[in-house]
Protein backbone atom coordinates (compact mmCIF):
# COMPACT_ATOMS: atom_id res chain seq x y z
CA UNK A 1 0.00 0.00 0.00
CA UNK A 2 2.86 2.34 0.80
CA UNK A 3 4.28 1.78 -2.69
CA UNK A 4 0.91 2.83 -4.16
CA UNK A 5 0.97 6.02 -2.14
CA UNK A 6 4.49 6.86 -3.32
CA UNK A 7 3.33 6.36 -6.90
CA UNK A 8 0.36 8.70 -6.45
CA UNK A 9 2.49 11.29 -4.70
CA UNK A 10 5.03 11.17 -7.52
CA UNK A 11 2.31 11.77 -10.10
CA UNK A 12 1.05 14.79 -8.18
CA UNK A 13 4.58 16.14 -7.98
CA UNK A 14 4.88 15.81 -11.75
CA UNK A 15 1.71 17.88 -11.96
CA UNK A 16 3.49 20.58 -10.03
CA UNK A 17 3.32 19.92 -6.31
CA UNK A 18 4.94 22.47 -3.96
CA UNK A 19 6.19 25.50 -5.81
CA UNK A 20 6.79 29.20 -6.17
CA UNK A 21 4.32 31.98 -5.39
CA UNK A 22 3.03 33.93 -8.40
CA UNK A 23 1.99 37.56 -8.20
CA UNK A 24 -1.49 38.47 -9.41
CA UNK A 25 -0.62 41.88 -10.80
CA UNK A 26 -0.46 40.51 -14.35
CA UNK A 27 -4.23 40.01 -14.31
CA UNK A 28 -4.76 43.63 -13.34
CA UNK A 29 -2.53 44.73 -16.21
CA UNK A 30 -4.37 42.48 -18.64
CA UNK A 31 -7.77 43.95 -17.78
CA UNK A 32 -6.29 47.43 -18.12
CA UNK A 33 -4.76 46.52 -21.48
CA UNK A 34 -8.16 45.30 -22.62
CA UNK A 35 -9.42 48.83 -22.00
CA UNK A 36 -11.34 48.35 -18.75
CA UNK A 37 -10.97 49.80 -15.28
CA UNK A 38 -9.96 47.28 -12.63
CA UNK A 39 -9.61 47.11 -8.87
CA UNK A 40 -7.88 44.51 -6.72
CA UNK A 41 -9.42 43.70 -3.34
CA UNK A 42 -8.42 41.32 -0.55
CA UNK A 43 -10.61 39.69 2.07
CA UNK A 44 -9.76 37.35 4.94
CA UNK A 45 -11.87 34.33 5.85
CA UNK A 46 -12.72 33.31 9.42
CA UNK A 47 -10.09 30.55 9.21
CA UNK A 48 -7.37 32.93 8.06
CA UNK A 49 -7.15 32.50 4.27
CA UNK A 50 -6.48 35.74 2.40
CA UNK A 51 -8.45 35.86 -0.86
CA UNK A 52 -8.03 38.20 -3.81
CA UNK A 53 -11.00 39.54 -5.76
CA UNK A 54 -10.89 41.46 -9.02
CA UNK A 55 -13.47 44.13 -9.74
CA UNK A 56 -14.34 45.76 -13.06
CA UNK A 57 -16.33 48.78 -11.82
CA UNK A 58 -18.53 51.28 -13.57
CA UNK A 59 -16.67 54.60 -13.41
CA UNK A 60 -17.90 58.12 -14.09
CA UNK A 61 -15.88 59.33 -17.13
CA UNK A 62 -15.90 62.90 -15.87
CA UNK A 63 -14.55 62.62 -12.34
CA UNK A 64 -13.44 58.97 -12.10
CA UNK A 65 -15.72 58.07 -9.21
CA UNK A 66 -17.12 54.57 -8.99
CA UNK A 67 -20.83 54.44 -9.81
CA UNK A 68 -23.32 52.28 -7.98
CA UNK A 69 -24.68 49.74 -10.43
CA UNK A 70 -26.22 46.24 -10.25
CA UNK A 71 -23.60 43.77 -9.05
CA UNK A 72 -22.73 40.39 -10.53
CA UNK A 73 -20.35 37.95 -8.84
CA UNK A 74 -18.56 35.36 -11.00
CA UNK A 75 -16.92 32.21 -9.61
CA UNK A 76 -14.75 29.77 -11.55
CA UNK A 77 -14.38 26.00 -11.44
CA UNK A 78 -12.04 23.32 -10.12
CA UNK A 79 -8.34 24.33 -10.11
CA UNK A 80 -9.21 27.52 -11.97
CA UNK A 81 -9.30 31.20 -11.03
CA UNK A 82 -10.91 34.50 -12.00
CA UNK A 83 -8.76 34.39 -15.14
CA UNK A 84 -11.17 32.03 -16.92
CA UNK A 85 -13.79 34.77 -17.26
CA UNK A 86 -11.39 36.78 -19.44
CA UNK A 87 -10.08 34.08 -21.78
CA UNK A 88 -12.39 34.99 -24.67
CA UNK A 89 -10.83 38.42 -25.11
CA UNK A 90 -12.03 41.99 -24.74
CA UNK A 91 -15.06 41.53 -27.00
CA UNK A 92 -16.45 38.12 -26.05
CA UNK A 93 -15.54 37.40 -22.41
CA UNK A 94 -18.53 37.22 -20.07
CA UNK A 95 -16.99 39.64 -17.57
CA UNK A 96 -16.63 42.32 -20.24
CA UNK A 97 -20.05 41.65 -21.75
CA UNK A 98 -21.63 42.19 -18.35
CA UNK A 99 -19.64 45.38 -17.80
CA UNK A 100 -20.72 46.78 -21.16
CA UNK A 101 -24.31 45.99 -20.16
CA UNK A 102 -23.87 48.27 -17.15
CA UNK A 103 -22.99 45.85 -14.35
CA UNK A 104 -20.49 46.19 -11.53
CA UNK A 105 -18.50 42.98 -12.14
CA UNK A 106 -16.71 41.11 -9.35
CA UNK A 107 -14.49 38.10 -10.08
CA UNK A 108 -14.12 35.78 -7.09
CA UNK A 109 -11.35 33.35 -6.17
CA UNK A 110 -10.99 30.47 -3.72
CA UNK A 111 -8.27 29.33 -1.38
CA UNK A 112 -5.36 27.53 -2.96
CA UNK A 113 -5.42 29.10 -6.41
CA UNK A 114 -2.80 31.48 -7.75
CA UNK A 115 -4.41 34.51 -6.07
CA UNK A 116 -5.17 32.91 -2.70
CA UNK A 117 -2.03 31.25 -1.35
CA UNK A 118 -1.79 33.12 1.94
CA UNK A 119 -3.07 32.36 5.42
CA UNK A 120 -2.62 34.41 8.58
CA UNK A 121 -1.43 31.42 10.59
CA UNK A 122 -0.10 28.86 8.10
CA UNK A 123 2.36 28.76 5.22
CA UNK A 124 1.54 27.19 1.86
CA UNK A 125 4.35 24.70 2.52
CA UNK A 126 2.41 23.18 5.44
CA UNK A 127 0.09 20.21 4.94
CA UNK A 128 -2.64 21.79 7.03
CA UNK A 129 -2.81 24.71 4.59
CA UNK A 130 -4.03 22.30 1.86
CA UNK A 131 -6.37 20.29 4.06
CA UNK A 132 -9.56 21.67 2.52
CA UNK A 133 -12.16 20.78 -0.08
CA UNK A 134 -14.90 22.81 -1.74
CA UNK A 135 -16.90 22.45 1.48
CA UNK A 136 -14.56 24.89 3.23
CA UNK A 137 -14.67 27.15 0.18
CA UNK A 138 -18.45 27.18 0.55
CA UNK A 139 -18.74 27.91 4.26
CA UNK A 140 -15.71 30.21 4.65
CA UNK A 141 -14.64 31.69 1.29
CA UNK A 142 -18.10 32.44 -0.07
CA UNK A 143 -19.57 34.32 2.92
CA UNK A 144 -16.34 36.32 3.28
CA UNK A 145 -16.39 37.37 -0.37
CA UNK A 146 -20.13 37.96 -0.60
CA UNK A 147 -20.20 40.10 2.55
CA UNK A 148 -17.22 42.10 1.31
CA UNK A 149 -18.74 42.71 -2.13
CA UNK A 150 -21.98 43.92 -0.59
CA UNK A 151 -20.15 46.34 1.72
CA UNK A 152 -17.76 47.64 -0.93
CA UNK A 153 -20.41 48.11 -3.62
CA UNK A 154 -23.10 49.49 -1.31
CA UNK A 155 -25.82 47.20 -2.66
CA UNK A 156 -28.07 44.78 -0.81
CA UNK A 157 -28.32 42.04 -3.46
CA UNK A 158 -26.40 40.67 -6.44
CA UNK A 159 -26.49 38.28 -9.37
CA UNK A 160 -24.32 35.15 -9.41
CA UNK A 161 -22.70 33.14 -12.21
CA UNK A 162 -20.69 30.00 -11.47
CA UNK A 163 -19.15 27.33 -13.63
CA UNK A 164 -18.49 23.71 -12.60
CA UNK A 165 -17.12 23.80 -9.03
CA UNK A 166 -18.39 27.39 -8.81
CA UNK A 167 -21.87 25.89 -9.00
CA UNK A 168 -21.00 23.31 -6.37
CA UNK A 169 -19.89 26.03 -3.98
CA UNK A 170 -23.02 28.09 -4.58
CA UNK A 171 -25.29 25.12 -3.83
CA UNK A 172 -23.40 24.11 -0.69
CA UNK A 173 -23.17 27.71 0.53
CA UNK A 174 -26.89 28.39 0.22
CA UNK A 175 -27.88 25.03 1.66
CA UNK A 176 -25.59 25.41 4.68
CA UNK A 177 -26.34 29.12 5.16
CA UNK A 178 -29.87 29.55 3.75
CA UNK A 179 -30.09 33.13 5.04
CA UNK A 180 -27.91 34.13 2.07
CA UNK A 181 -30.48 33.00 -0.49
CA UNK A 182 -32.15 36.41 -0.29
CA UNK A 183 -28.83 38.09 -1.16
CA UNK A 184 -28.91 36.70 -4.71
CA UNK A 185 -31.29 38.09 -7.29
CA UNK A 186 -30.54 35.28 -9.71
CA UNK A 187 -28.03 32.46 -10.06
CA UNK A 188 -26.80 31.01 -13.35
CA UNK A 189 -24.92 27.73 -13.03
CA UNK A 190 -22.92 26.44 -15.99
CA UNK A 191 -22.43 22.65 -15.80
CA UNK A 192 -22.74 22.63 -11.98
CA UNK A 193 -21.17 19.64 -10.27
CA UNK A 194 -23.29 18.12 -7.52
CA UNK A 195 -24.25 14.50 -8.21
CA UNK A 196 -21.56 12.66 -10.19
CA UNK A 197 -22.56 8.98 -10.01
CA UNK A 198 -23.23 8.90 -13.77
CA UNK A 199 -20.07 10.72 -14.81
CA UNK A 200 -18.31 9.43 -17.93
CA UNK A 201 -14.92 10.66 -16.76
CA UNK A 202 -12.27 8.00 -17.15
CA UNK A 203 -10.37 9.58 -14.28
CA UNK A 204 -13.31 9.02 -11.93
CA UNK A 205 -13.83 5.44 -13.08
CA UNK A 206 -10.17 4.50 -12.62
CA UNK A 207 -9.08 6.56 -9.60
CA UNK A 208 -12.46 7.28 -8.01
CA UNK A 209 -12.90 3.91 -6.23
CA UNK A 210 -9.48 4.40 -4.59
CA UNK A 211 -9.52 8.07 -3.67
CA UNK A 212 -13.27 8.14 -3.05
CA UNK A 213 -13.10 5.75 -0.12
CA UNK A 214 -11.34 5.92 3.25
CA UNK A 215 -8.04 4.11 2.98
CA UNK A 216 -4.36 4.70 3.58
CA UNK A 217 -3.84 6.47 0.26
CA UNK A 218 -6.76 8.89 0.57
CA UNK A 219 -5.85 9.71 4.17
CA UNK A 220 -2.24 10.48 3.24
CA UNK A 221 -3.28 12.69 0.32
CA UNK A 222 -5.34 14.97 2.54
CA UNK A 223 -3.25 18.09 2.95
CA UNK A 224 -1.47 17.73 -0.40
CA UNK A 225 -1.44 20.38 -3.12
CA UNK A 226 -2.83 19.09 -6.41
CA UNK A 227 -1.53 21.61 -8.93
CA UNK A 228 1.30 24.04 -8.71
CA UNK A 229 1.63 27.70 -9.60
CA UNK A 230 5.26 27.18 -10.54
CA UNK A 231 5.94 29.62 -13.38
CA UNK A 232 8.20 27.17 -15.23
CA UNK A 233 5.60 24.40 -15.06
CA UNK A 234 2.91 26.73 -16.39
CA UNK A 235 5.24 28.00 -19.11
CA UNK A 236 5.77 24.41 -20.24
CA UNK A 237 1.99 23.87 -20.44
CA UNK A 238 1.59 27.02 -22.50
CA UNK A 239 4.46 26.23 -24.87
CA UNK A 240 2.95 22.86 -25.84
CA UNK A 241 0.04 24.78 -27.34
CA UNK A 242 1.99 27.24 -29.45
CA UNK A 243 2.36 25.02 -32.52
CA UNK A 244 -0.81 25.64 -34.52
CA UNK A 245 -0.02 22.69 -36.75
CA UNK A 246 -0.35 20.24 -33.85
CA UNK A 247 -3.25 21.37 -31.65
CA UNK A 248 -3.91 17.83 -30.46
CA UNK A 249 -0.66 17.92 -28.51
CA UNK A 250 -2.36 20.45 -26.27
CA UNK A 251 -5.93 19.17 -26.42
CA UNK A 252 -5.09 15.62 -25.35
CA UNK A 253 -4.25 16.90 -21.87
CA UNK A 254 -7.91 17.83 -21.47
CA UNK A 255 -9.36 14.49 -22.62
CA UNK A 256 -9.47 12.57 -19.31
CA UNK A 257 -11.59 15.32 -17.77
CA UNK A 258 -13.71 16.97 -20.44
CA UNK A 259 -14.18 14.23 -23.06
CA UNK A 260 -12.61 12.96 -26.22
CA UNK A 261 -14.52 15.19 -28.61
CA UNK A 262 -13.28 18.78 -28.74
CA UNK A 263 -14.97 19.91 -31.94
CA UNK A 264 -16.36 23.09 -30.36
CA UNK A 265 -13.25 24.03 -28.38
CA UNK A 266 -11.88 27.38 -29.55
CA UNK A 267 -8.34 26.24 -30.30
CA UNK A 268 -7.04 29.79 -30.71
CA UNK A 269 -7.54 30.20 -26.96
CA UNK A 270 -5.49 27.14 -26.03
CA UNK A 271 -2.17 28.92 -25.29
CA UNK A 272 -3.95 31.35 -22.97
CA UNK A 273 -6.05 28.56 -21.45
CA UNK A 274 -3.02 26.45 -20.65
CA UNK A 275 -1.14 29.46 -19.29
CA UNK A 276 -3.99 30.10 -16.84
CA UNK A 277 -5.12 26.55 -15.99
CA UNK A 278 -4.59 24.82 -13.65
CA UNK A 279 -3.94 27.51 -11.04
CA UNK A 280 -3.64 25.46 -7.87
CA UNK A 281 -5.79 23.64 -5.36
CA UNK A 282 -5.87 20.65 -3.05
CA UNK A 283 -6.15 16.94 -3.75
CA UNK A 284 -8.97 16.89 -1.21
CA UNK A 285 -11.19 18.89 -3.59
CA UNK A 286 -11.01 16.10 -6.14
CA UNK A 287 -11.37 13.38 -3.51
CA UNK A 288 -14.58 14.98 -2.26
CA UNK A 289 -16.04 14.61 -5.77
CA UNK A 290 -14.78 11.03 -5.95
CA UNK A 291 -16.60 10.31 -2.69
CA UNK A 292 -19.79 11.47 -4.38
CA UNK A 293 -19.06 9.16 -7.29
CA UNK A 294 -18.71 6.18 -4.94
CA UNK A 295 -21.62 7.03 -2.61
CA UNK A 296 -23.94 8.39 -5.38
CA UNK A 297 -24.84 11.19 -2.93
CA UNK A 298 -24.16 14.91 -2.65
CA UNK A 299 -22.95 15.20 0.92
CA UNK A 300 -20.27 16.53 3.20
CA UNK A 301 -16.77 15.09 3.33
CA UNK A 302 -16.49 11.50 4.58
CA UNK A 303 -13.79 11.15 7.26
CA UNK A 304 -14.71 7.59 8.18
CA UNK A 305 -17.16 6.48 10.94
CA UNK A 306 -15.10 7.55 13.95
CA UNK A 307 -14.15 11.01 12.70
CA UNK A 308 -17.59 11.48 11.17
CA UNK A 309 -19.04 11.07 14.65
CA UNK A 310 -16.72 13.79 15.93
CA UNK A 311 -17.54 16.11 13.01
CA UNK A 312 -21.23 15.40 12.46
CA UNK A 313 -22.42 13.34 15.47
CA UNK A 314 -23.36 10.56 13.05
CA UNK A 315 -21.49 7.72 11.37
CA UNK A 316 -22.03 8.91 7.78
CA UNK A 317 -21.65 12.48 6.51
CA UNK A 318 -24.93 14.40 6.15
CA UNK A 319 -26.31 15.19 2.72
CA UNK A 320 -26.58 18.80 1.65
CA UNK A 321 -30.11 20.14 2.11
CA UNK A 322 -30.64 21.37 -1.44
CA UNK A 323 -34.29 22.04 -0.65
CA UNK A 324 -33.07 25.13 1.23
CA UNK A 325 -31.54 26.68 -1.90
CA UNK A 326 -34.38 29.07 -2.74
CA UNK A 327 -32.55 31.49 -5.06
CA UNK A 328 -34.02 31.52 -8.61
CA UNK A 329 -31.62 29.29 -10.56
CA UNK A 330 -30.92 28.80 -14.27
CA UNK A 331 -28.79 25.83 -15.30
CA UNK A 332 -26.95 25.15 -18.57
CA UNK A 333 -25.76 21.59 -19.25
CA UNK A 334 -24.76 19.38 -22.19
CA UNK A 335 -24.89 15.80 -23.38
CA UNK A 336 -21.15 15.40 -24.04
CA UNK A 337 -20.03 16.66 -20.63
CA UNK A 338 -17.75 13.93 -19.29
CA UNK A 339 -17.90 15.36 -15.77
CA UNK A 340 -21.59 16.20 -15.31
CA UNK A 341 -23.92 13.72 -16.99
CA UNK A 342 -27.47 14.83 -17.92
CA UNK A 343 -28.86 12.16 -15.56
CA UNK A 344 -27.04 13.80 -12.65
CA UNK A 345 -28.30 17.24 -13.69
CA UNK A 346 -31.88 15.97 -13.70
CA UNK A 347 -31.35 14.46 -10.26
CA UNK A 348 -30.15 17.86 -9.06
CA UNK A 349 -33.12 19.62 -10.63
CA UNK A 350 -35.59 17.44 -8.76
CA UNK A 351 -34.20 18.65 -5.44
CA UNK A 352 -33.97 22.38 -6.14
CA UNK A 353 -37.18 24.25 -5.24
CA UNK A 354 -36.77 27.31 -7.46
CA UNK A 355 -35.42 26.39 -10.91
CA UNK A 356 -36.39 29.06 -13.41
CA UNK A 357 -34.95 27.27 -16.43
CA UNK A 358 -32.70 24.39 -17.45
CA UNK A 359 -31.11 24.59 -20.89
CA UNK A 360 -29.50 21.65 -22.61
CA UNK A 361 -26.95 22.85 -25.16
CA UNK A 362 -28.31 21.77 -28.56
CA UNK A 363 -24.95 20.56 -29.90
CA UNK A 364 -24.30 16.92 -29.00
CA UNK A 365 -20.52 17.31 -28.92
CA UNK A 366 -20.41 20.28 -26.54
CA UNK A 367 -18.20 19.33 -23.56
CA UNK A 368 -17.29 20.67 -20.13
CA UNK A 369 -14.59 23.10 -21.22
CA UNK A 370 -16.80 24.53 -23.96
CA UNK A 371 -18.90 26.28 -21.32
CA UNK A 372 -16.06 28.75 -20.89
CA UNK A 373 -14.17 28.73 -24.19
CA UNK A 374 -16.24 26.90 -26.77
CA UNK A 375 -17.02 28.22 -30.23
CA UNK A 376 -20.42 29.89 -29.96
CA UNK A 377 -20.32 30.18 -26.16
CA UNK A 378 -21.04 33.89 -26.36
CA UNK A 379 -24.00 33.60 -28.71
CA UNK A 380 -25.67 30.68 -26.99
CA UNK A 381 -24.76 31.16 -23.32
CA UNK A 382 -23.07 34.46 -22.43
CA UNK A 383 -25.45 36.70 -24.35
CA UNK A 384 -28.42 34.85 -22.84
CA UNK A 385 -27.04 35.41 -19.35
CA UNK A 386 -26.80 39.14 -20.01
CA UNK A 387 -30.31 39.26 -21.49
CA UNK A 388 -31.74 37.36 -18.52
CA UNK A 389 -30.13 39.71 -16.00
CA UNK A 390 -31.26 42.76 -17.96
CA UNK A 391 -34.80 41.41 -18.00
CA UNK A 392 -34.70 41.00 -14.22
CA UNK A 393 -33.37 44.54 -13.68
CA UNK A 394 -35.97 45.96 -16.11
CA UNK A 395 -38.81 44.28 -14.20
CA UNK A 396 -37.54 45.73 -10.95
CA UNK A 397 -37.44 49.27 -12.36
CA UNK A 398 -41.02 49.11 -13.66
Amino acid sequence: MCQHFVCFAFVFRLLGFASDRVCCLHRVRRIQNDGYNVERHTVTTKDGYVLTLHRIPQVDPNDGTVLRRPVVFLLSGLYASSDVWLLNGREDSLAYLLWRAGYDVWLGNNRGNIYCRHNLWMNATEREFWNFSWHEMSIYDMPAQVDYVLRASGVARMHFVGISQGGTIFLVFNSMMPQYNTVFKTATLLAPVAYVSNTKSGLAKIVGPILGTRNYISKMLEGVEMFSTNKFFKKLLSMTCLDNEKPLVCITRLWPAVGYDTRFLNKTLLPDLMANFPTGGSVKQLMHYFQGYVSTKFRQYDYGPERNWLHYQQLEPPEYALEKVSTPITIFFSENDYIVAPADIWKLLTRLPNVEAAYKVPWKRWNHFDFICGLGVREYIFDNIVVSMNRYEHRRRR
